[in-house]
């Protein structure tokens, strides 16, 4: 076999943690299978992968040419990139001072009647500059893939008007254009009723509908149209309204579903083929079984039931029993979830929703790839996909999960090249 031209090796690597699959998702028992290889390698060539696995089989496929750069992992684990499937990350502040109502035992209906929740951090959005807003969206990116995270998938929802969910659209493809990390833009006007139409919501979801799905879709700003399915929010009669709008426009159908109350948005997501159901706390035996039937996957947010404060989880393991398909991501937002830290969800994952790190580490990379329809190009090192990987602190895949509240991502790579993070935009 004719070797393969290399312009970066990387050798020394204690565990490498290939996830090589076989083109399917990972369920059940196949979550733990994530391709651990002892003194492995890896290679590249112009930011894709030409071989991973054991080092002598690497460095006898791959020929490194004259400018080839030679990387010491220093006995560390290496591994996918991150791939953070649901993500607020783009807003105006932080809602701190619900944070101190929170954990002290303020419910969230009162909060809501306090003028917080959605309807607070829409406010701060619309009063923020596009500039401004992409500048402090672009601080929280930054330190995203200081985390280990690669692709990203990042969602509107703070404007609730055409002018604002734009805005939002634009700094999101911003940011796309800016930072060599896979970015993943989702329409989310669907998150809430805005307060100026609380009496009159079918004008909303008829201004969703008929005006701002027609003008995403114009300027092709978006992939997929996400909707919150709650008490509160949007009915299960709206979001279906709302998401097969979306769908006949041409963006896939994705869902916030079951976070604090079973409204049956588990089996609507069954019935229109969504990408996904978010969230998924109150999750009953019905909305499991058709959604592992209909192949949806459930995106489990460990983040948000710690940062509520909470001790109520998605239940991960009867998930798991009845075959469905799982990722694990931040849901990174002003307020319930204010992480953007892949490896935090790993470790509140494994320690509240009894998940097995490798059962983790199967649902923040290779699986999410799956959900952003990006399982050609991330979430494994295998031949062909883009060389996103991260040097772990670590000489063991399990200190991912064991050892938390720290950052364990020593280094990270994107499409083959180093990142360093850079102290401004």
């Amino acid at each position: 076999m004719t070797p393969l031209s290399a312009d970066l090796i990387v050798t020394d690597i204690s565990e490498l943690v290939t996830l090589r699959g076989d083109g399917r998702p990972r369920t059940g028992d196949s979550l733990r299978e994530i391709g651990v290889v002892k003194d492995g390698a890896l290679a590249a060539f112009g930011g894709r992968i030409v071989a991973a696995g054991a080092r002598e089989d690497v460095m006898r496929a791959a020929r490194p040419v004259a400018e080839c750069v030679h990387v010491d992992a220093g006995r560390r684990v290496l591994m996918p990139g991150f791939v953070d499937c649901h993500t607020h990350l783009v807003f105006a502040a932080y809602r701190l001072d619900e944070y101190e109502w929170r954990v002290a035992g303020t419910p969230y209906a009162e909060i809501a009647a306090r003028g917080g929740g959605i309807a607070k951090s829409v406010g701060h959005l619309r009063a923020m500059g596009e500039e401004e807003l992409l500048a402090v969206s672009a601080a929280r990116l930054r330190s995203a893939i200081a985390y280990g995270t690669t692709t990203i998938e990042i969602k509107s929802g703070y404007g609730l008007d055409l002018e604002n969910e734009l805005k939002q659209l634009r700094v999101i493809s911003a940011l796309a254009a800016r930072y060599p990390v896979t970015i993943v833009p989702t329409f989310l006007g669907g998150h809430a009723i805005p307060t100026e139409y609380r009496e009159k919501r079918e004008d909303y979801v008829r201004l969703l509908t008929d005006v701002m799905i027609p003008a995403v879709v114009r300027e092709n700003l978006a992939e997929f149209n996400d909707v919150f399915c709650e008490t509160g929010a949007f009915s299960r009669e709206e979001t279906e309204r709302i998401l097969r709008s979306g769908q006949r426009a041409g963006l896939k159908a994705r869902m916030h579903a079951e976070e604090l109350t079973d409204t049956g948005g588990a089996v609507l997501a069954a019935e229109i083929g969504a990408a996904s159901a978010d969230h998924l706390k109150k999750i009953g035996p019905e909305g499991i079984n058709r959604m592992a039937a209909a192949g949806v996957f459930g995106v489990l947010l460990p983040g948000t039931s710690f940062g509520l404060p909470s001790l109520d989880f998605a239940p991960a393991r009867a998930m798991l029993a009845a075959g469905m398909r799982l990722a694990i991501a931040t849901d990174f937002n002003p307020g319930s979830s204010t992480s953007e830290s892949m490896p935090m969800m790993i470790a509140i994952a494994c320690s509240h929703m009894r998940l097995s790190p490798a059962e983790a580490i199967s649902m923040a990379t290779y699986n999410p790839a799956f959900v952003l329809g990006r399982e050609r190009e991330v979430g494994s090192l295998e031949a062909g996909k883009r060389a996103d990987f991260i040097v772990l602190n670590a000489v063991d895949h399990r200190e991912l999960a064991n050892h938390f509240g720290v950052n364990p991502v020593a280094r990270v790579f994107v499409g083959g090249a180093a990142w360093e993070t850079p102290r401004s935009a």
